[in-house]
């Protein structure tokens, strides 16, 4: 395996781990389950990774956010 292809898949894994941890935490707080500390503190970390590290994520942000700027 081509190791950029294999370093692509790891930002895409950056990107879907604190996604969905935020679903399993409303999960558990709509049915009434007990919140994991741990949880909240891996998504908490997930989140902060994402947004300062993952340049897949900031190209896709830059993407969604700047594409009415650039239309004419």
């Amino acid at each position: 395996m081509n190791i950029y292809k294999f370093i692509f898949y790891i930002h895409i894994l950056g990107i879907c781990l604190p996604v969905t941890l935020t679903y399993i935490f409303f999960f558990e707080v709509f049915t009434g389950q007990s919140i994991r500390p741990i949880s909240i503190i891996i998504m908490a970390l997930g989140y902060a990774v994402m947004v300062k590290m993952n340049p897949v994520f900031h190209y896709l942000w830059e993407k969604w956010t700047d594409d009415g700027k650039r239309k004419k």
